[in-house]
């Protein structure tokens, strides 16, 4: 009989201590789309694989997981990395985001193979960890786009691109959607970097055009730490709910307009919203996204998005298709109205939506693909390559390639610094002369 190969999962819970996790083919129950992920990957790697692989969720909290899994309590992610050792695993999976200099040094005097998954832009420290550190033997990128950044890094020769595993049988309605006519969905969590500001900022423009449309808001400045506190009208962090929000969706005495409804934190029952939805917004910049799960849920229930031509929306939304994604504000009005007045067209991007998540994203093909990278890993191989999407002139790729191609070929040219490098670099220098 083969060895089975044992994988410990990193699982940092410590912010949703109550939220019920046990059941992934429900739908998240209204964490962030990353920590769910987490705990899906490994439960579907369990539930299809238990002839082949032992996963082992290593947590903050055991409570609530899936009771299908062993769970090993840790402390934080330099604890998880030392008991998956003690615990007998092959292999440790964690987010590249949680590799500080503790992690990385305690990494690199273990005997333990490890997997880094970005679901976040590394920092340029975080990817020369994962260069350096032998024990790191794979690192990877949720999104092909966010791949195709590192083509002239260094670390792309480690890495490959697997996208997050989605069961759209959970969201997916078997009977005929009815919209609600005219209703917009915003889905995620309400903080700076999701960008649901620059929603609000543009309500007003789309009030002017559409007076009858109206905003569900599903999600909360709690999305990813329940002890978060809230502000005034307990939907975001005090300061951001104060100057970003407020200012744009107030009436005459303070309150909410009218127009716009806060649903709060939702699990499953936010589906039946999604599905009667005529168009769904999810980080109107796109700024942060290496793959963006809310987008997928929406279209998984037949609603189309609206959202930025950005990063991991460029794989998860097919502009023209199953969605509008713009580049501006204007842009971000005028792709909602259209929807609005279009209702028939906006119906065949959400069934469109519905087909492309269930091709591209189905939680079981994705499964397959995890299986074979820890075989790979395992056995001491190097991660499959990944084609590059031909969309050469997003983010310079073409010059990324080429410069890839050169220092593979040239050894006086490896010293060059990669792009996101020399953009890291120009930040900092522009942040400094402000100063």
């Amino acid at each position: 009989m083969t060895k089975k190969i044992k994988v410990g999962f990193y699982v940092q819970n410590e912010g949703y201590p109550n939220v019920d996790c046990r059941f992934p083919e429900k739908g998240n129950p209204g964490i962030g789309g990353t920590q769910f992920s987490e705990i899906a990957t490994a439960y579907y790697l369990n539930k299809f694989y238990q002839d082949r692989l032992e996963i082992l969720l290593l947590a903050n909290i055991t409570e609530l997981l899936p009771p299908s899994l062993q769970s090993c309590h840790i402390v934080d992610a330099v604890d998880a990395a030392v008991k998956s050792e003690d615990q007998g695993c092959d292999i440790f999976i964690f987010r590249s985001s949680f590799l500080t200099q503790d992690l990385y040094e305690k990494l690199c005097s273990l005997k333990i193979k490890a997997i880094a998954r970005s679901d976040n832009f590394p920092t340029i420290e975080e990817l020369k960890r994962m260069v350096d550190c032998s024990q790191i033997k794979c690192h990877v990128c949720v999104g092909q786009e966010e791949l195709d950044m590192y083509r002239d890094h260094r670390i792309f020769e480690k890495s490959t691109r697997i996208f997050h595993p989605f069961n759209i049988e959970t969201y997916a309605s078997k009977n005929d959607i009815i919209k609600q006519g005219n209703m917009v969905v915003y889905l995620g969590s309400l903080d700076p970097a999701k960008q649901f500001h620059v929603l609000a900022r543009v309500w007003s423009h789309i009030l002017a055009k559409k007076p009858e449309a109206k905003l569900i808001v599903i999600g909360s400045g709690k999305v990813y730490n329940r002890n978060q506190k809230l502000g005034k009208w307990g939907v975001a962090e005090e300061t951001y709910e104060a100057n970003y929000i407020r200012p744009f969706l107030s009436d005459e005495n303070g309150d909410v307009i009218e127009s716009v409804h806060f649903s709060g934190l939702l699990g499953a029952e936010k589906t039946e919203i999604l599905q009667t939805a005529d168009v769904g917004v999810v980080s109107p910049t796109g700024s942060t996204e290496t793959f963006c799960i809310s987008g997928v849920e929406i279209q998984a229930c037949g609603t189309p998005v609206v959202s930025a031509a950005k990063g991991g929306l460029l794989d998860t939304v097919v502009h023209g298709k199953t969605g509008l994604l713009g580049r501006s504000d204007r842009d971000l009005i005028r792709n909602i109205l259209y929807l609005l007045d279009n209702p028939d067209i906006a119906r065949q991007f959400g069934q469109n939506g519905i087909n492309f998540i269930r091709e591209k994203f189905d939680h079981r093909l994705i499964i397959k693909e995890w299986l074979e990278l820890f075989i790979d890993v395992y056995n001491d191989r190097a991660p499959s390559p990944q084609p590059m999407k031909p969309n050469y002139l997003y983010q310079a790729k073409f010059l990324r390639e080429g410069m890839r191609i050169l220092k593979k070929n040239i050894p006086l040219l490896r010293g060059v610094p990669s792009l996101v490098e020399i953009k890291s670099l120009l930040k900092y220098l522009l942040k400094r002369s402000k100063e």
